[in-house]
């Protein structure tokens, strides 16, 4: 297949100069051709073009479309399938199938260059793609209107998000994309415009100087002063570095008429483990909570097995266990993921004791203003320590 090159999302001035050539080609239509170019058509069209000509794995990409449209449709349409747990291992297959292969060592089963291998079985952004159809066949495998191809298409290769999200609703995202001409408005500009600025900030300068000048530099002596530093700088580097990508996808978004998930909010001024995740992801944490949480904690209860608080702080150690694994199948991907869900299970089953007693059992009768500033440093050096097994530098 022809290519002018193999460019990821906002990685390279390539992919700015093809999402600006987007853009034209999106306010272009609305002036000339509104009557005529369906906008769902012209968000298909940029879609189906970065993918011919710029992304990695194009051919890969749409075949596992293929595949996870034709399970939505036999399970969800023909057959009317009603439980959820073959479709969803089914949907799930493409990314298990490529992380399991990415975990073996060595693997030349079919040829002895890796790249060769990455380039057949590693597909980028499979992982934020499998989670946006199994929350798509769970929503609407039921719904009286089957999802057409075309909103299947775009809702999962919407190149803003392609990558690393954030994660979108498909319900949500078509509704924006129902109203897509009307929504390429100057209010969405200006707003696209600053998260643009902000985002560039983020990722290419800020984030950028921490990785040059700060990460790159750090000598392994195995001291606890490289330790901490590198906990630290890697978690404001972590954060400059994907929150500008969202702030990017969310500006890119505002310019095409589409409303893009807000994902960061002030993650560090976070006071507990389920405030850190409505400020850090939402849109994972959300996903997370709404497809793993509470079906296991409703399947549980309905089973009627341990008491309440059991059940809840089993479904969020097993929810945050997932999280690990979804990252990737490595000792500190599934640590770091297992540490955040005893985080939320001590934090739950401290809130839990609050409500039992009728006080706050730790901090008493401490004043709210030192309770907030306390809770706000506890949690920001959990969070510091549980991302630093993430980076992979300590295990």
């Amino acid at each position: 297949m022809f290519k002018f090159s193999s460019i990821l999302p906002f990685t390279s001035s390539e992919f700015f100069f093809y999402m600006l050539a987007t853009i034209l080609v999106f306010h272009m239509s609305k002036l000339l051709f509104r009557n005529r170019i369906r906008y769902s058509w012209l968000v298909g069209f940029s879609s189906f073009a970065y993918l011919l000509l710029l992304f990695p794995q194009p051919i890969q990409l749409v075949a596992v479309l293929i595949y996870y449209y034709s399970i939505y449709f036999i399970f969800g349409r023909k057959i009317k399938y009603k439980k959820l747990l073959l479709p969803i291992i089914l949907l799930s297959l493409p990314m298990l199938f490529m992380k399991f292969l990415g975990f073996i060592p060595d693997i030349n089963f079919l040829s002895k260059q890796s790249d060769l291998f990455n380039l057949i079985f590693q597909i980028t952004g499979v992982s934020y793609i499998t989670f946006k159809v199994i929350q798509l066949y769970i929503d609407e495998k039921d719904k009286e209107n089957a999802v057409s191809i075309l909103h299947f298409f775009n809702f999962t290769t919407f190149v803003p998000t392609l990558l690393i999200g954030p994660i979108d609703r498909f319900n949500r995202f078509t509704a924006n994309v129902e109203n897509g001409y009307e929504q390429m408005n100057y209010a969405n500009f200006t707003k696209g415009f600053d998260r643009l600025v902000k985002g560039l900030l983020y990722k290419f300068i800020i984030g950028e100087a921490i990785q040059r000048l700060i990460l790159s530099h750090l000598i392994d002596d195995g001291t606890m002063i490289f330790h901490l530093a590198y906990m630290y700088t890697y978690l404001f580097y972590l954060f400059f570095d994907f929150a500008g990508y969202c702030l990017l996808a969310m500006s890119f978004g505002n310019f095409l008429g589409i409303d893009v998930p807000f994902n960061f909010d002030k993650p560090f001024l976070a006071v507990n483990p389920k405030d850190f995740w409505k400020r850090w992801h939402k849109t994972l944490g959300d996903w997370l909570n709404d497809y793993f949480f509470k079906p296991i904690f409703k399947e549980l209860t309905t089973k009627k097995v341990f008491k309440s608080i059991q059940r809840q702080n089993i479904a969020l150690f097993l929810t945050f266990t997932l999280m690990g694994f979804w990252n990737g199948i490595t000792v500190y991907y599934v640590a770091s993921g297992m540490l955040f869900g005893l985080y939320s299970v001590i934090h739950n089953y401290y809130f839990y004791l609050c409500q039992k007693n009728k006080r706050d059992v730790v901090f008493g009768n401490m004043n709210p203003k030192y309770i907030r500033i306390i809770s706000i440093f506890i949690l920001f050096n959990s969070v510091a320590f549980a991302i630093y097994i993430f980076s992979g530098k300590l295990l």
